[in-house]
């Protein structure tokens, strides 16, 4: 999703006055103290691709720091999303940053329980062959998942926007 459609969609909020901002301090202050693992881990991330690619994007989105890379799939972490969606249609694009933020606000939830239960059997679920496997097949779609489909409704519910009904393509 182009920089300034991500402006937009934090301008939308900021009508809420005071309850937004209120609702953005605490968002901060939950991720950096409940969820400091996942977001160290955010920021180990965010430093490497910084160092490697200076001119990499970055734009915040409804409190979150949106790192655009060159992987083909995202990845939420505390309050840092990594996202590879670029090339995708607008609006699909759009669901997976919702999606996305679903999983930052997994992290204010679990605080601390967010990489065993979340982090770690996404991450397996999304790149261990076999289950690629079943996927390609159509036997399951990715977010039918616990950790997926439980971000999807995280990120629905906080944003009131709509989350992706299914994965595009396998790996993205």
């Amino acid at each position: 999703m182009p920089e300034k459609e991500i402006k937009a969609k934090n301008a939308d909020c900021t009508g809420a006055g005071g309850k937004y901002i209120l609702n953005r301090i605490l968002y901060t202050l939950i991720q950096l103290t409940w969820g400091i693992l996942q977001n160290a881990a955010g920021v180990l991330a965010l430093l490497v691709m910084t160092l490697t690619d200076p001119r990499r994007k970055h734009a915040y989105y409804h409190g979150a720091l949106v790192t655009h890379w060159k992987f083909p799939f995202s990845m939420g972490l505390g309050m840092f999303i990594f996202y590879g969606h670029a090339e995708q249609e607008a609006e699909y694009a759009a669901a997976v940053l919702v999606h996305e933020y679903g999983h930052t606000i997994q992290s204010c939830i679990l605080g601390p329980l967010f990489l065993p239960v979340i982090g770690i059997p996404s991450c397996v679920w999304a790149f261990t062959p076999v289950f690629v496997k079943w996927r390609k097949e159509g036997r399951y779609d990715y977010l039918q998942f616990y950790p997926e489909a439980w971000a999807n409704h995280e990120g629905e519910r906080v944003l009131k926007m709509p989350a992706p009904r299914r994965r595009v393509a396998d790996g993205q």
